[in-house]
């Protein structure tokens, strides 16, 4: 007589493994939009100026900006302290933040209304945790016209402790921070917020 077949039930843990993958998943993207300081290079980048201020803490409102300096995606050099005399919004981004696509339009029509102004908009992005060909097919796909900085070693947004995409630092004119905010504007909150360091 022929031997019955045997049946075997698989293993418990492989019938857990899509929500170990999921759960991975979740941890890594959370780690990713956070930023925490594990992800932080050791030391200041060498392209910053003044990168001793930068380890201190995020600049807070009433204090004057730490200096820094940054290159351009078309290989110019940007110092902030170059630019006092004129209205600056800080703005930190990636091209994989989903709450920065939905911003940056903003920021772009603010930017077209002031510039004459003498408005200047920063945007800078961690090379760190992107790439120059994603940041060059964002930037012509939202029409960013300002200046867009690639903080190549995350140095900047470590020192101030960025900790969520996007935040943004609105500049008086001599150098001030009149305000921050960390998460996604509004368009009447950015308008507020472009009173407080445009004059009209």
């Amino acid at each position: 007589m022929d031997d019955l077949p045997v049946h075997r039930s698989r293993p418990r843990w492989i019938s857990v493994l899509p929500l170990i993958a999921s759960l991975l998943a979740i941890v890594v993207g959370a780690l990713l939009i956070i930023r925490p300081a594990i992800f932080a290079p050791a030391t200041p980048a060498p392209s910053l100026t003044g990168s001793s201020n930068l380890n201190a803490h995020m600049p807070k409102e009433g204090e004057v900006v730490p200096d820094f300096q940054l290159a351009t995606l078309d290989g110019r050099t940007v110092k902030l302290s170059d630019l006092r005399g004129q209205p600056v919004l800080i703005n930190f981004w990636a091209t994989w933040c989903g709450p920065c696509k939905e911003e940056l339009p903003l920021i772009v029509s603010a930017y077209n209304a002031n510039k004459a102004k003498g408005f200047r908009v920063l945007a800078i992005d961690s090379t760190a945790f992107d790439n120059l060909d994603d940041i060059r097919g964002f930037v012509a796909k939202f029409n960013m016209t300002f200046d867009v900085l690639t903080d190549s070693d995350d140095a900047i947004s470590t020192g101030w402790n960025i900790m969520g995409l996007p935040s943004s630092f609105f500049v008086r004119a001599d150098g001030t921070l009149a305000k921050v905010h960390v998460g996604q504007m509004t368009a009447d909150q950015l308008n507020e917020y472009m009173k407080l360091i445009v004059t009209n």
